[in-house]
């Protein structure tokens, strides 16, 4: 059976200039860090991601008094177990 191309049916979302600047200062941000905090915070291997522990929206995305150096493992598991994550600090509600 022949098929024929998919077809977007709504256009790719463009990052505002406002958010792009803001990307740009959280890459060197998230270097920094993670130079400063080489590792996990939460098993103590090799940090390679940044955790935003209020999240990463808004100007939230630079504030670097709430990251977390977390291996993908951790990382992945604070994200399936918020009530865990919760208890240990590694999340803070909004």
């Amino acid at each position: 059976m022949k098929r024929s191309p998919l077809k977007r049916k709504t256009p790719l979302r463009r990052v505002s200039k406002k958010r792009k600047l803001q990307n740009d200062v959280y890459k060197e941000v998230r270097v920094r860090f993670l130079t400063l905090n080489p590792l996990c915070q939460v098993c103590s291997s090799v940090a390679s991601q940044v955790h935003h522990r209020r999240g990463r929206f808004g100007d939230r995305l630079n504030e670097s008094e709430f990251f977390l150096a977390v291996c993908f493992d951790c990382h992945h598991k604070i994200h399936m177990n918020p009530a865990w994550a919760y208890a240990k600090d590694y999340m803070v509600k909004r």
